[in-house]
């Protein structure tokens, strides 16, 4: 599904959250949206998963999850955390390469981790400790802009999952239609923000099919899956 209504004055929030457009850019603060580090990232991690909720929630209404689900850049956790609220009988394990985001995550699930539901590990996007064939479903939100190496990273999602299990990236920052502001943030950051048709053909590049995607430009969120053959 393609939603696309024009809409050029998108104030929606960036990866990391300014409250106010019209406020300089805190560069500092929104450094540690690439890896957040120490008592900053953990400020930032907090605010993510406040201010990413809707987006997520949104996103998360696209989709199946099936038995087994992988966050990758699960960040704070709150996406787990949302995402085990809407499929409870699944297994749920994240990944991301900040000590802080696990520390994070974990703390913020400490239930499903002591109960042994939700599995947290420490890794990169670039090389899954997982085997071939694992999931059901992988997301991410709001990570990929980040990743060292899009093409081979995808190749590496879709190696973990079984045939006929599903990608899906949602985000709120989309090539082509963002505001002088975000377009500092993503410059800054060195982010590689896409179009949706752009990153539809890495999808399929890195063996997709059944690639489709709704994008809300009004809101400017943007949610992309699909499916390992």
């Amino acid at each position: 599904m393609n939603t696309n209504t024009e809409n050029k004055d998108i104030t929606a929030n960036a990866a990391v959250p300014q409250a106010d457009t019209s406020e300089p850019i805190d560069f500092t603060y929104i450094e540690n949206a690439r890896k957040p580090v120490g008592e900053l990232g953990g400020t930032v991690l907090d605010d993510m998963n406040e201010s990413h909720a809707a987006l997520t929630e949104w996103g998360f209404a696209h989709l199946h999850f099936g038995s087994t689900v992988l966050d990758v850049g699960c960040g704070g956790g709150n996406a787990l955390r949302l995402a085990m609220h809407q499929d409870p009988g699944a297994a749920f394990f994240g990944i991301d390469y900040s000590d802080v985001s696990i520390e994070k995550a974990t703390a913020f699930n400490g239930e499903a981790v002591m109960s042994g539901r939700l599995s947290l590990k420490k890794a990169s996007v670039s090389s899954l400790p997982f085997g071939d064939g694992f999931f059901d479903t992988v997301y991410s939100v709001e990570s990929y802009f980040f990743w060292p190496d899009l093409p081979n990273d995808m190749r590496e999602i879709c190696r973990v999952l079984k045939s006929g299990g599903t990608f899906a990236i949602i985000v709120e920052m989309v090539a082509g239609d963002m505001s002088d502001r975000f377009e500092k943030i993503t410059e800054h950051l060195h982010m590689n923000v896409l179009a949706p048709e752009q990153l539809a053909e890495v999808y399929r590049q890195a063996g997709f099919t059944d690639v489709t995607y709704d994008w809300d430009k009004e809101k400017g969120w943007l949610v992309m899956q699909g499916r390992k053959a």
